[in-house]
């Protein structure tokens, strides 16, 4: 977590976030890549995030992350304000923030 949260602030916000799931990816493979990312976090395998979800998975990976942080890092990559992330959005969300 201490390596993530370039802040400092014990949290991890979404820029964060972001680096963390982009840190593994390979260019020559960066779909398969995402893919395997966002499966990671769909539990349920419904294609999509929830925020539950999410903070399962940080948690289970070491970082302590409130369900409330969760909501507001789903929230801001919802385009479709349907309380999840699904695959277009999260392939949208991770392509933008290459670019930063």
């Amino acid at each position: 977590m201490d390596d993530i949260d370039i802040d400092k602030d014990g949290f991890l916000n979404l820029s964060e976030f972001l680096i963390l799931c982009r840190s593994n990816f390979d260019n020559g493979n960066a779909e398969g890549e995402l893919r395997a990312a966002f499966d990671l976090y769909d539990q349920d395998k419904n294609g999509l995030i929830s925020a539950q979800e999410l903070h399962l998975v940080l948690n289970e990976l070491g970082m302590t992350c409130s369900v409330e942080k969760c909501v507001r890092m789903v929230a801001s990559a919802d385009a479709d304000k349907d309380g999840n992330i699904n695959f277009k959005e999260f392939r949208k969300m991770m392509k933008s923030t290459a670019k930063e």
